[in-house]
């Protein structure tokens, strides 16, 4: 095992989500005192979605949403997991004759949202949920499974979550997919990532080549890396995720973009990406 995947894998979460906080607050220093600070984006400390490059991910995949998706700048958006803006900051420029609502766990990235983003785009909206998570929100009072989008039946045109349910248990996305399947109107968007595992992922993870390690089965289907925090990184198989959106009739013209996580022949992105229409 290489020095990364040994990080990755043998510390504890807590450690390393510490580690990471402490690293950004010497880097927000430093670009403070330099004069680099952009506030345009959060600053460095903040940021809790697990990408140091923040911008570039953001603008990648509004560029996916744009081209691969259909994304029309007059749709109704729904960002599942909206964290502190990595999506909304692109999509500012272009939603100008749509809407765009948000909801997450973190409080201070809404905050920062509702601050940052809404008071210059009044088409952006961020939302509080209290929901309880083991890293982000263990004062949380609801239960992902038991939860209840905030939105009227038949409200929006593309709906997408990305690095979400690659971190959600089986009955919270079960709850998530019938809250989608109701908020959605006929013939709108989703895309969503995954970690998809496939015969080949399967090979790739069982030989120790993939990036994440999905050695631990949670049932037939759901698999996960950290034996102590199954959240920290879930795969599904791709029979489920494909027979999941046909329960919620969301599985018309799928399209998949198989990542690199999985360490495949053909590569796009980092997770799995699909791609479909609601009936």
């Amino acid at each position: 095992m290489n020095l990364k995947k040994a990080v990755k894998y043998l510390l504890p979460v807590s450690v390393k989500k510490w580690l990471k906080y402490t690293l950004y607050c010497a880097q927000d220093f430093v670009a403070y005192i330099t004069g680099k600070s952009d506030d345009r984006y959060p600053p460095k400390r903040l940021n809790f979605v697990g990408s140091s490059e923040f911008k570039k991910v953001g603008e990648e995949f509004v560029d996916y949403f744009i081209r691969l998706g259909g994304l029309k700048p007059s749709d109704t958006v729904l960002d599942i997991g909206s964290g502190i803006g990595r999506m909304a900051i692109p999509l500012k420029e272009y939603l100008k004759d749509g809407k765009y609502y948000g909801f997450d766990i973190d409080k201070r990235g809404v905050e920062w949202c509702q601050q940052n983003i809404s008071k210059v785009s009044p088409n952006f909206h961020f939302e509080y949920v209290d929901i309880y998570n083991k890293y982000y929100n263990q004062s949380g009072k609801i239960q992902a499974h038991e939860f209840v989008f905030p939105y009227a039946d038949n409200t929006f045109t593309f709906i997408f979550a990305t690095s979400v349910f690659t971190h959600m248990m089986p009955n919270q996305i079960d709850q998530y997919f019938s809250e989608i399947r109701r908020v959605l109107k006929p013939g709108g968007t989703c895309f969503f990532t995954w970690f998809s595992i496939d015969k080949e992922a399967d090979a790739n993870i069982q030989n120790k080549t993939s990036f994440c390690d999905l050695r631990y089965k949670y049932n037939d289907y759901c698999f996960y890396s950290h034996k102590n925090s199954p959240e920290a990184e879930i795969g599904y198989t791709e029979d489920w995720i494909c027979n999941a959106l046909k329960q919620i009739d969301c599985h018309k013209d799928l399209k998949i973009h198989h990542g690199s996580w999985a360490q495949r022949k053909e590569q796009f992105s980092y997770q799995d990406i699909f791609i479909s229409k609601s009936l």
